[in-house]
Order: structure tokens, then sequence, then C-alpha cells
């Protein structure tokens, strides 16, 4: 079997100024760390599946989508507050005039701002663990007046301050998310209770060992070792809490793997192949077409990935 040199695998994550490339935009000065976007028309960026190594925080307008976030779909509208960390797996499945305002904002920068971690981390590993949730017009309304406020300091002169500025409105932007949350968890105590069942805690640990183990290993019965459990008790469970099998997961995991390295990598299709530990071009790419309906070749000339878009559709 051939090999590849570890400096010829790509790093797929996209940073900030990859997405702004993506999106036809530049990558100057402060928006190299923060950037606001209120059109729909950015949307498309991720109509291909794309890792993001930002965080992502927004409030949908009008309209409505469908957003796979780490295999998971999640129904976004008017009213939708949504959140998809750092190394977060997202593509656009649908979209139905869908208008958001939202922030996307580099690592770097969260390291910079001044939070109280002890109280506010509880809440956005909640948020982390239900990244889509429907607020009231008076939140909605209160996140999009902070947000704008950032974009204003964004787009305008870098002054002296500008950036202490910026840091500071982005921890108001992250208080707030938390009283929001705070007065969401207080009327939805089931979010922050612990695990109800074992089947639901066998879930978030497959998920969590498929995500590590994806390329490398595709048998039911790696994972079930993993858990130490039986391939049939962890299928069983599986099934009762996602609706789709473990074998679904597993390759829905690499189909998303590879249609990102097709679509924004400089490897062959026969380096992709190797990479996800295929033992040949010709098994990865039945493998490819029986879970996409495309070969690799086909996927990779293609132009999206099919979303339904009434507006791309209609002009």
């Amino acid at each position: 079997m051939n090999s590849i040199e570890r400096s010829d695998i790509p790093v797929m994550n996209f940073t900030l100024c990859d997405l702004l490339h993506l999106a036809g935009q530049k990558c100057e000065g402060l928006m190299r760390e923060c950037v606001i976007v209120r059109t729909h028309s950015h949307m498309q960026t991720f109509r291909n599946p794309i890792r993001i190594d930002a965080i992502i925080l927004g409030i949908g307008i009008e309209g409505e989508a469908t957003v796979a976030a780490n295999l998971q779909d999640y129904r976004l509208h008017k009213g939708s507050l949504f959140f998809f960390g750092p190394q977060s797996m997202i593509q656009l499945m649908t979209n139905d005039h869908f208008t958001s305002h939202f922030i996307v904002i580099s690592p770097d920068l969260m390291k910079r701002i001044n939070i109280d971690l002890k109280h506010m981390m509880p809440l956005l590993v909640q948020l982390g663990a239900h990244p889509s949730l429907d607020i009231t017009d008076d939140e909605s309304q209160a996140l999009r007046n902070l947000i704008t406020l950032i974009e204003h300091e964004t787009k305008a002169s870098e002054g002296r301050f500008t950036r202490e500025v910026i840091c500071e409105l982005v921890s108001a932007l992250v208080y707030k998310v938390g009283d929001i949350l705070f007065r969401y968890q207080e009327e939805h105590p089931e979010l922050s209770a612990p695990l109800q069942n074992r089947a639901e805690e066998y879930f978030r640990k497959f998920l969590s060992l498929l995500s590590e183990h994806y390329k490398e290993h595709r048998s039911v019965g790696f994972y079930a070792r993993q858990l130490c459990i039986t391939p049939k008790y962890l299928t069983t469970l599986i099934k009762r809490i996602s609706q789709r099998s473990v074998s679904e997961w597993i390759d829905n995991y690499v189909t998303l793997e590879a249609k990102m390295l097709l679509k924004y990598s400089n490897m062959s299709i026969q380096e992709i192949a190797y990479y996800l530990n295929f033992p040949n071009q010709s098994f990865f790419g039945s493998y490819f077409k029986r879970n996409t309906g495309m070969s690799p070749s086909q996927y990779k000339l293609s132009d999206v990935e099919g979303v339904r878009d009434d507006d791309v559709q209609n002009g």
C-alpha cells in the first residue's frame, strides 16, 4: 500500500480567514479575529461540509434552514439562537429563504476576553450540547444590538483601544447569552438534569470515540470493545437514541470527511483513499458511491452539494 507523507496531509480546519476567502471577501485587520454577517447569501459557504476552527453564534431572522452539525440535524428559523464551537463539522442541508445575523469569532479572541468561567462554563457546555434553542423577540433583539455594535467597531478605522472595545463587547455578548441560557434552563430543567439512562451515556461516549477513530476503524465491534459491551447491545442502544444504526453513524462520519477532502484539499482520490485507510481507490470509490450516489470524481467536480435553496432555484 502506498503511504502519504505527513506533510502532504491537509489540515482540514477552516479558520475565519479561510471562510472569508470562500465567501469571496478579504481577510484584513480586525476581520482576522471577528466577522459579523447578516445576509443569507453567505449561508451558501456551508453548502459543502466544513470543519471550522472558530466560534459561530447567531440569531435566525426569517425563513428556515436545516444545518447538520457533527452529523446531527438542527432546524433553524426566526428566533433561533444557534451556537457552533471550534472544530464543529457543519453543512447546510436545506435553505428556505433563511436569513440570520451571526458573528464568527476566532479562538484567539475568545481567549482574551474576560468572563467568569466558573459560572459561565456550565451554561456554555449546555449550549454546546443543545446548539439551537428558541429565544424571545426581546432577547433576539438584545443580542442583535450587541452584534451590531461589534460590527461597527470591526468596520471602523482602528483606534488605539479598538481591540479592547471589541473584547469588552464580545464579553458582554457572552454574558447576555449566559443570561438567556440561565432563563432557558430554569424553564427547561430537563436539559440540565443528569443523563436519564445508560443509553444516552453510551451514545455520547460512542460519538466521542467515533470522532477520534473514524479514519482507522469502521467496524461496530471496535466501538463496542472500547465501551466494554457487545456489538448487538451497542447497536440496540444507538438505534433507540438516534434512530440511526452504528454503521450509519460510522459511514456518515467517513463520508463527510471524504467530502471535505474532495472539495477543499489538493489530494488525489487515491491519496484520500489511503488517508482514510481504504485498501485501494476502487474500494473507496465503491464505498463513497454507495453512501452518496455519486462517485468521488463526480462529487469533486460538482458545483454544490445539491441543497434545496429556493433563491438559487428561482434565480
